[in-house]
């Protein structure tokens, strides 16, 4: 069974000494969106290393197809992850927008 408050707890352990010192310091939502995707893309790269020894052999046996990460694919991966998050808000307002027509196109038709 997974620990998640110790999952959680080992995710933020490198964000507690910029906590001390930032205290409750405003941020800007752009930052705390790129801190956040910045953060999954390193969360999601250190899911997908293999850190077993054996396992590792194991895969290179099989012939899986496993390459090098670094600096840049964490990052390649942060700005996609983090585009989805500024553009979470403009799908939310489309889907909005076009439930809104649909509900005026059947009223107009009923009457």
């Amino acid at each position: 069974m997974i620990d998640f408050q110790k999952e959680m707890s080992d995710v933020a352990a490198p964000f507690q000494e910029i906590a001390e010192h930032a205290g409750n310091a405003p941020i800007a939502p752009a930052h705390g969106i790129a801190a956040i995707a910045l953060s999954m893309a390193m969360k999601y790269h250190d899911i997908a290393t293999v850190k077993d020894g054996a396992m590792y052999q194991q895969y290179k046996l099989e012939g899986r197809n496993m390459r090098e990460i670094n600096i840049d694919t964490v990052f390649e991966t942060a700005i996609q992850i983090e585009l989805h998050l500024l553009g979470s808000s403009d799908r939310i307002a489309k889907v909005i927008v076009e439930s809104l027509e649909i509900q005026v196109s059947e009223n107009e038709a009923a009457t």
